[in-house]
């Protein structure tokens, strides 16, 4: 697990990094504007990243590409946080360090709940060696943990945003920038496996459907197609401030025709595109209750939300005060502890039929 040890190795280096700069700023309050300040300074008049800017970020390598319309190295400054500057993707979480950080973390967090990177039965096929693709891969964590997992297999990981390593990688690992949602630059039937999760907050109506069947077309007959996302409507149980907190992000989503309900919704979905065979198991996983699991996911729910907050405080203004957002996470944290809400993670698997080369 060298390459996974050294991420790990590096990821222990930022947070030392940022603990640093917050000690001596003297506050968390502090750190953030400072951050602040820094992203303020590369802003360009039209608050995008322009071409002299770009050179800053890695540029393609032979283990990655850009090969549509979506644009990976071009960003936009908000509020001090970094996100995409392609009209096309929905995807409302910044795309900066502090974001790709978390997603990181989120991956250990996940394995660690679910006891396990997939789902689908798939393991035989993965040690013999087969085509997979890590659809909306983000920083990749769990491309490069299963490429070196399954040294026989080959694995392609495709993002809108240009967010993973570049030249840390396993050799049987590669990336492309694109749109998953407008096209996937691979020919029909090429994967065997095919692994998307969490892009409850990337995806609109339109996309999600425009997904399933790019996705539908590069799977091989007969393969698997798995898919896992959580439930973020309101939790059962939830406390007034962490009700109100839910409320706010479904409203923010149904305004940008994001469907908060699309974990419930992926088994017909599924269906719709023409898979087979769909199994469905849906976990209960604890928000700050119940042992270690509870608190990394209390300290990912938070986080997000941070992360968010800028988005937020459109609804609730008074969410710009940092402070006083802090107040409204410490209540909903509480609320969590004492009711023991839980979120339901749906993961799914199903197949593409065998005859679909027949029916064409």
């Amino acid at each position: 697990m060298g390459i996974i040890s050294t991420l790990r190795n590096l990821f222990a280096r930022k947070d030392e990094t940022h603990e640093k700069r917050s000690s001596k700023a003297g506050s968390k309050e502090l750190g953030e504007h400072s951050r602040s300040s820094q992203f303020k300074k590369e802003q360009s008049a039209t608050n995008t990243i322009n071409s002299a800017e770009r050179s800053s970020v890695t540029s393609p390598t032979s283990s990655s590409r850009n090969v549509t319309s979506s644009n990976g190295y071009s960003f936009q400054f908000k509020d001090g946080r970094r996100y995409h500057a392609d009209t096309e993707v929905a995807y409302v979480l910044p795309n900066d360090d502090d974001e790709v950080d978390r997603v990181h973390q989120q991956h250990w967090i996940f394995r660690y709940a679910l006891q396990g990177n997939f789902f689908a039965p798939v393991k035989a096929q993965l040690l013999e060696g087969i085509q997979v693709l890590d659809s909306g891969c983000g920083p990749a964590t769990w491309t490069f943990e299963m490429g070196e997992n399954f040294p026989r297999s080959t694995f392609h990981g495709v993002d809108a945003s240009c967010v993973f390593p570049e030249d840390i990688k396993p050799a049987n690992v590669e990336f492309t920038i694109c749109n998953v949602a407008k096209e996937i630059p691979y020919e029909d039937n090429f994967f065997d496996y095919i692994h998307q999760r969490l892009l409850v907050l990337g995806l609109t109506d339109e996309d999600w459907t425009n997904t399933l069947q790019n996705l539908y077309r590069v799977l091989k007959p007969g393969c698997y197609l798995e898919l896992a996302e959580p439930d973020i409507q309101i939790l059962a149980g939830a406390g007034p401030t962490m009700y109100k907190l839910q409320t706010a992000l479904r409203s923010i989503s149904v305004s940008r025709n994001i469907p908060p309900n699309v974990a419930n919704e992926l088994n017909d979905r599924l269906a719709k595109a023409g898979f087979i065979d769909i199994y469905e198991k849906i976990t209960d996983i604890p928000i700050n209750h119940s042992g270690k699991v509870g608190q990394l996911l209390w300290e990912d729910y938070s986080h997000v939300y941070r992360n968010l907050r800028g988005v937020l405080a459109k609804i609730y203004p008074e969410w710009e005060s940092i402070e006083v957002f802090e107040k409204v996470l410490e209540e909903c944290g509480a609320e969590s502890k004492e009711s023991k809400i839980c979120f339901k993670w749906h993961s799914l698997y199903c197949r593409k039929p065998e005859a679909e080369s027949t029916q064409n």
